[in-house]
């Protein structure tokens, strides 16, 4: 059972960090707390800065509470079946499953992939996906890669290696393992740890929807995510991040390698192949078990709280503001009267309170015997 919204809930959320809005608390709610004038790009520190401090208390508070109140996508997490848990799940009339998986992280939003190994193959029974497979030597001209959301279409997004443009979303000069892992850093909006070492970038890849401004912060990185195929590295696996099988309307084009169209590959239900428990975490398989191996479950999904409690919005909002209060050594911004609470102890304060908050909403592992 689970608390679908509370009038105390933090609603505010349009999530910009360069603007100085996160997904727990804004630069207005920072500076009313505060009690000093709005933030802007001129103050010190900036709404840009503003918006890194939000990012590390957002963190910060994940981290300690183990739980995340932001759609957070788990990459690959593998489970296990064998002979000796079927016998622990015996079907009978009253068991509608032959046995499940316990993710790390609850409430599910999304299933992005459920692979099962069956030998030789990874078979994906969630979501819609797409491939790619590079060419094997770098092309010559301009090379555009596109997907578009929606029927009709609604967004598109180009990514681009314009040899002769300074639009240069990937490089294609290295081989075409390291230009894959280019495409799906670009298609992540990440910054290309792996290749840029070579590449010599500098900054996360950020892609924004073709004919929006960038202030419309509509990005690739919202609709698709995309991997490296792990028995070929030279293909590339995109799904689609909308529900259910929606992302069969999306489409994939790309003016060189080999293209496979967004297919659908969702079979669940309660009658289906699989069906879940959302808010816990579960995956029960119905009928059959998945390819009798050890490590033969690997799940990607996006996982998160579906609202912002009031609490969670208070302790960023003060950990935010006891950064500021930190850092402003001349009290230029936070002026000292001489006869209320001096910066250190409104630092402290606000410390103190945030993490008080923080334990109680830490999660708790019961253990019966």
């Amino acid at each position: 059972m689970g608390k679908v919204s509370s009038p105390s809930d933090f609603t505010n959320i349009n999530v910009d960090y360069s603007a100085g809005n996160g997904h727990y608390t804004t630069h207005t709610d920072i500076s009313n707390l505060l009690q000093i004038s709005s933030f802007s790009g001129n103050t010190t520190p900036n709404l840009v800065e503003i918006g890194k401090l939000i990012k590390r208390a957002e963190e910060k508070i994940d981290d300690s509470i183990k739980t995340s109140y932001r759609p957070i996508i788990y990459k690959d997490e593998f489970h296990s079946f064998d002979n000796l848990r079927q016998r622990a799940y015996p079907l009978r009339p009253y068991k509608d499953y032959v046995g499940f998986v316990q993710l790390s992280y609850p409430k599910v939003q999304k299933l992005v992939r459920l692979e099962v190994y069956q030998g030789d193959v990874w078979l994906d029974l969630a979501s819609a996906t797409a491939t790619l497979t590079v060419p094997n030597s770098a092309t010559t001209n301009d090379w555009t890669i596109t997907l578009t959301v929606g029927n009709p279409t609604t967004y598109t997004f180009e990514i681009k290696n314009l040899a002769n443009n300074s639009i240069r979303h990937f490089y294609d000069n290295f081989g075409p393992k390291t230009t894959a892992s280019q495409i799906v850093d670009a298609i992540n909006e990440v910054f290309p740890m792996k290749t840029a070492k070579f590449t010599k970038e500098t900054a996360r890849k950020e892609i924004f929807a073709n004919g929006t401004s960038q202030a419309d912060n509509i990005r690739v990185s919202d609709f698709f995510y995309a991997t490296l195929d792990s028995e070929d590295k030279t293909k590339i696996v995109i799904s689609s991040l909308l529900d259910g099988e929606d992302g069969t309307f999306c489409t994939l084009t790309s003016t060189y390698g080999s293209v496979s169209s967004f297919a659908d590959n969702q079979n669940s239900g309660r009658d289906d192949d699989y069906w879940t428990i959302n808010d816990e975490g579960k995956i029960f398989f119905r009928q059959e078990y998945p390819h009798n191996q050890h490590h033969s479950i690997r799940v990607t999904y996006v996982a998160g709280e579906g609202r912002v409690p009031a609490p969670i919005h208070e302790a960023a909002t003060k950990l935010v503001a006891a950064e500021i209060i930190r850092h402003d050594d001349n009290s230029i911004l936070i002026a000292e009267t001489g006869s209320n609470i001096d910066l250190k102890a409104k630092h402290d304060i606000l410390l103190e309170e945030a993490n008080k908050i923080l334990n109680g909403k830490k999660n708790i592992i019961h253990f019966i015997s």
